[in-house]
């Protein structure tokens, strides 16, 4: 460490008292040698032991002051960081719970799309059967009719002669002029005769109803007392079946009741994840929300629109991306689009928040 002026020489303890033309250098090197330099107190120095002792002490002190100041710069730096990390770890903790909120409702979304196309894909084999038991029903009518045409072709080669015999009739006969007049003449006979057979069965039938009509009110005379008593038992027997119906029924509507006030919380749920939905297509679309919450029709038919309007985007991107495969030729028609062939039918998930 260094002296504050040089020793003289004593000679009692050898290198540590010097001559003072040799102290002047040890003084400068000593003056160097601040750090690790540590000159251990004599004995028989007592004044120079306490200074030395308090010299060490207080370079000790400094250094702990040092680094003290250096520690708590450190830890306010670490502090400063730790709170912009926990900062930014918070933002990111937001914004990845909702993307969360959003990819969830996005799938939910495509789970209801999925399984309205496999309802509109099962609407579809059903018209399909239709229309192939229509098909197959018109072709037995034209197995009908071709058979109608040849029989009726059949009839007409048979009575041929009979259109030569009237033909012959007209030619011979004054009253007649042309063949119309002749098959007037037949169909008007014919049909007169037609309707005095029709008549008289009617009144055949008239005069047997009223022979029924007779004896069933007889009938119905002897079996009225009967009924009556029949009717006033089962009339009693119902009055107490429905007494025990009444008390079932009662218990039936408490029941109902409880349940309905129970699960009045599941229709709150769905009321909100329809508004939820309803927001948050808005929110795609960079609009605020028009509807309340009980404006729940409005609201459905906006989450229509909205579904048809992506239904279309999605049959136009399959469209674009069966085509982007395809030539030039094949593109403009030449060959035939695939039928797009649909997984198998999954059972649809309730909807849910």
């Amino acid at each position: 460490m260094p002296r504050v002026k040089p020793t003289t020489k004593l000679g009692v303890y050898g290198q540590y008292d010097l001559n003072p033309e040799k102290a002047v250098t040890l003084y400068t090197e000593s003056k160097l040698q601040n750090q690790y330099y540590i000159k251990t107190p004599n004995w028989d120095v007592a004044r120079l032991s306490f200074e030395l002792k308090g010299i060490q002490s207080n370079r000790e002190y400094e250094e702990v002051t040092k680094e003290q100041n250096r520690m708590r710069a450190h830890s306010h730096e670490q502090f400063q960081l730790n709170e912009k990390r926990l900062n930014e770890a918070d933002k990111q903790l937001q914004i990845l719970w909702e993307n969360f909120v959003e990819v969830n409702d996005f799938l939910k979304d495509c789970e209801m799309k999925e399984n309205d196309c496999y309802q509109a894909k099962e609407d579809e084999k059903r018209k399909q059967e239709d229309y192939h038991n229509k098909i197959q029903q018109m072709d037995k009518d034209l197995a009908v009719l071709r058979d109608f045409v040849n029989k009726y072709e059949h009839t007409i080669e048979k009575y041929q002669p009979f259109e030569s015999v009237l033909t012959e009739t007209i030619e011979h006969s004054d009253t007649y002029g042309t063949l119309e007049d002749l098959m007037k003449r037949c169909d008007s006979l014919l049909l007169a005769q037609v309707e005095i057979s029709e008549i008289e069965q009617q009144k055949i039938q008239e005069i047997e109803k009223i022979r029924d009509s007779l004896l069933e009110s007889t009938k119905e005379a002897l079996h009225i007392v009967t009924g009556l008593n029949n009717d006033l038992s089962e009339l009693q027997g119902r009055y107490v079946h429905a007494w025990e119906e009444c008390l079932k029924w009662e218990k039936s509507i408490t029941t109902a009741k409880n349940y309905m006030a129970a699960n009045e919380m599941k229709t709150n749920c769905m009321l909100d994840a329809i508004y939820h939905l309803y927001s948050l297509i808005r929110k795609r679309r960079g609009e605020q929300p028009i509807f309340l919450r009980g404006d729940v029709e409005k609201q459905l038919d906006f989450i229509k629109e909205e579904a048809g309007i992506m239904q279309q985007i999605h049959t136009l991107a399959v469209k674009k991306l069966a085509k982007e495969n395809m030539s030039l030729a094949a593109e403009k028609g030449s060959v035939k689009a695939k039928p797009i062939i649909f997984p198998a039918t999954k059972k649809p998930k309730a909807f849910g928040i």
